[in-house]
């Protein structure tokens, strides 16, 4: 293990051995704290005798004068140190300046060496030394160490400030081991290409895709400096596949900044890297400066908050600010946080696009070839995808599970789901509030209307075409108005949120006006349709309320009602306690009555599961003026429970009994004698 420590080509021992001698002409003494045994031992890359001499400056260049057991790796590395200096355009001379920077970061021996010296002659410093080792002049030395810097080669103008951190160690075993004729092949190592873009643009509606591409094309073709994309929104909505197909629009290649560049070479960089965010935002510089301009690159930054939450404990804020503002090649910078962000960086991007949760039918678009081959419903497509929450990515990862199970069809339907609900369930995102389920399918046959047909076409219109409509359905319960929502929204392929006292009210005063806007903004921006179910305990004529925050939240409902851009819809059972305001507010109200005779008995037959009506049980039904919809799915739900029992002998008593609740009440009382 020592002999291949000793003898390791990468150390540059014999440069390293020909720099200590020319430093010791410097060094005010000569001791163990200088230079000790285990030092000069790693520098020759030889073992020294115990009785060899070590305390004079003779002494120690006799034991420094070795031969170069690897003259090609000296070769290549001089030679591009060379290359270095005529790529940056740097006066003669300072390949001497390069030479030493590198070889300290590639022999810590050496560093250890440079540093003593440096701490010795602390009046003078080590740039002094280097400036006399050099013969450069000052104006030179300073502006070498300028462009050094903004290269990357170091991190201050002090060359006593190396620390062995400044240049990633592929990209420096790439100096030392490859003859470089062009900066490409300097920094290749860097290079971490995204992998291909899958999607098209089309493929991303809920993102102004046509300004994002033509705004990166132009700035690209013009060469524009600080061209900064900022992508934000809710983990799995794209943001990264987004950043890819904008790449492939633009015909670039997207190189992926990740905090170790390195994986190439040294995969085990990531996991020994201290500090990972300045290395990232270092990979993100020098990539930025010798990325030839125009390059036909774009840099990718995922996960760029972390960057941002450091500004100013491990590297400066400015900096930062610059680099967004300044930047050469453009880039695109992607979070899942962007509260993290200060404005004071915020406004500095030219471009800013929230990427929000795709719409449940573009899903299952994206989803097309995870859903291929593990025959899926369509039923279930269409539900797995309006989970809340949900996004292409975690129902990626559920259709991987469900294939390497190699389970197809229900199996494969239980597997998807279960894998969906737990990663929400773990992430704090499963929504477990109850669904709205109706016991019988909703039948429009068995929906009577006080008013004209046509309207319903119109409701549908609108619905269809993403019109403004606001809809009042009243009548009694059990008629069919919240089911007649859920119905035509389902019909029209449109979302809807169900709205409930709970969703809206709060024992905080001024929360509930808060909930309400949050609602209205949740709707109009993922374009869904709202109900608002019960309306009358949410919208009650304000002429009988007497608390201030009840009169706000009215007030805050007409509001935003009237500005919201999607469908909507409400229900109740007393629309005579609605606000007179809010009745004014509705295009169409709809008020819902009791069955027709006929419908009666066509959903007993459907409900019993029989063909025909004995003579008793037509007349007995006739005269059953107010049944609805909802009576038969109490009946229903009674055969649940008692599933082998005759239930045509109760069934009509049951109606019965319910057709009497709806029976206006007559008072009992005397008239007082004139």
């Amino acid at each position: 293990m020592l002999k291949r420590q000793l003898n390791n080509p990468h150390l540059l021992q014999y440069l390293s051995c020909q720099w200590t001698k020319r430093l010791l002409g410097y060094a005010v003494g000569i001791d163990d704290d200088f230079i000790n045994p285990e030092v000069l031992t790693y520098l020759r890359g030889q073992p020294i005798s115990k009785s060899a001499s070590k305390h004079t400056k003779k002494a120690l260049v006799a034991l420094l004068s070795i031969d170069d057991r690897h003259p090609k790796t000296t070769k290549v590395f001089l030679d591009n140190c060379t290359f270095v200096r005529k790529l940056l355009n740097l006066p003669r001379g300072s390949d001497k300046l390069i030479q030493f920077a590198l070889i300290c970061q590639a022999n810590p021996w050496f560093q250890s060496v440079a540093t003593m010296l440096h701490i010795q002659d602390s009046y003078t410093g080590l740039n002094s030394i280097l400036l006399d080792v050099t013969g450069l002049k000052v104006s030179e030395f300073s502006a070498t160490a300028e462009s050094l810097m903004q290269f990357g080669l170091l991190n201050d103008k002090d060359f006593g400030a190396i620390d062995g951190s400044e240049l990633p160690q592929p990209m420096l075993l790439n100096l030392l081991t490859n003859k470089l004729h062009s900066r490409e092949q300097l920094i290749e190592p860097l290079l971490q290409p995204s992998d291909k873009a899958q999607f098209t643009l089309d493929d991303f509606p809920q993102v102004n895709t046509a300004l994002l591409g033509d705004y990166l094309s132009s700035a690209m073709s013009k060469t524009l400096v600080g061209t900064s994309i900022l992508l934000h929104g809710v983990s799995g909505s794209g943001k990264t596949e987004l950043a890819r197909s904008l790449a492939k629009h633009c015909d670039c290649t997207l190189y992926e900044i990740r905090s170790t560049g390195m994986v190439k070479q040294n995969p085990d960089e990531a996991l020994e890297s201290r500090y990972p965010c300045k290395d990232r935002l270092r990979h993100l510089s020098l990539l930025n400066a010798l990325l030839s301009t125009p390059s036909n690159a774009v840099l990718l930054i995922d996960e760029c908050e972390h960057l941002f939450e450091l500004a100013d404990s491990h590297y400066s804020k400015e900096y930062l600010q610059r680099f967004i503002e300044h930047n050469a090649i453009p880039c695109i910078w992607i979070t899942n946080h962007v509260q993290c962000l200060e404005p004071s960086f915020v406004r500095r991007f030219k471009l800013i696009a929230e990427v929000s949760s795709p719409r449940p039918e573009d899903i299952q678009h994206v989803c097309k070839r995870h859903f291929k081959g593990l025959g899926l419903s369509e039923r279930f497509k269409r539900n797995i995808t309006r989970i809340n929450n949900v996004s292409p990515a975690l129902i990626a990862n559920a259709t991987h599970v469900a294939k390497t199970l190699n389970v197809a069809l229900t199996d494969a339907e239980n597997t998807i789901h279960d894998v969906i609900e737990s990663t929400l369930h773990a992430s704090g995102l499963w929504d477990s509030k109850a669904q709205y389920q109706g016991e019988l399918d909703f039948d429009a046959s068995l929906l009577n209307l006080k008013q004209p047909a046509s309207y319903l076409d119109e409701v549908s219109f609108a619905l269809k075409h993403n019109k403004p409509a606001r809809v009042l359905l009243s009548g009694p319960p059990g008629t069919g108005k919240t089911a007649f929502a859920h119905y035509l929204t389902e019909t029209n392929q449109r979302d809807l949120i169900r709205v409930k006292c709970s969703d809206v009210l709060s024992k905080w005063v001024g929360e509930s006006e808060q909930n309400v806007a949050e609602l209205f903004h949740r709707a109009h921006v993922e374009e869904k349709v709202i109900l608002l179910d019960e309306v009358d305990s949410l919208l009650v004529s304000r002429e009988a309320l007497t608390a201030h925050h009840e009169l706000q939240l009215v007030n805050e409902f007409l509001t935003q009602m009237e500005c919201f851009t999607q469908p909507l819809f409400a229900a109740t059972n007393f629309d005579s306690r609605l606000d007179k305001a809010v009745l004014r507010r509705f295009d169409f109200k709809l008020e819902c009555t009791y069955l027709k005779p006929e419908q009666v008995c066509a959903l007993y037959r459907q409900v019993l599961g029989i063909k025909r009506l004995n003579l008793e049980e037509q007349q007995r039904l006739s005269t059953l003026k107010q049944l609805t919809p909802g009576d038969f799915a109490i009946l229903a739900r009674r055969i649940q429970f008692r599933p082998k029992q005759n239930h045509r002998l109760s069934a009509i008593t049951l109606l019965a009994e319910e057709n009497q609740r709806k029976q206006p009440q007559t008072p009992m009382g005397f008239i007082r004698p004139h």
